[in-house]
């Protein structure tokens, strides 16, 4: 049993050795200096002009925060259309789990 393991060890080390061996010399590396053919100049962004703040009382505030109301019907077909995509992405994940299953 012995054996068998300092030939195991043997083989391990002989494995990782003779990649080491085979590289043989390596080529040596230069460095080449890229010096810039044009310098980068910045320039600051110069504002054209400042952005208007106004202050809101209640009523302008209440403008503000409501937007656009959505009726019924228009309710309905959007719900409709989310309940429509749950139910093909459902099929579609389920479709793909059992194809995933068979192969």
């Amino acid at each position: 049993m012995s054996v068998v393991r300092l030939l195991l060890a043997l083989a391990l080390a002989l494995c990782l050795a003779v990649p080491a061996f085979a590289a043989g010399d390596v080529p040596e590396q230069t460095v080449t200096v890229i010096e810039p053919q044009a310098e980068q100049r910045v320039e600051p962004v110069v504002a054209s002009g400042e952005q208007p703040v106004t202050m809101l009382g209640a009523e302008g505030e209440q403008q503000v925060m409501t937007g656009e109301e959505k009726g019924p019907v228009r309710r309905g077909f959007e719900t409709a259309g989310k309940v429509v995509l749950g139910v093909f992405a459902a099929g579609t994940s389920l479709a793909i789990m059992v194809a995933a299953f068979l192969l």
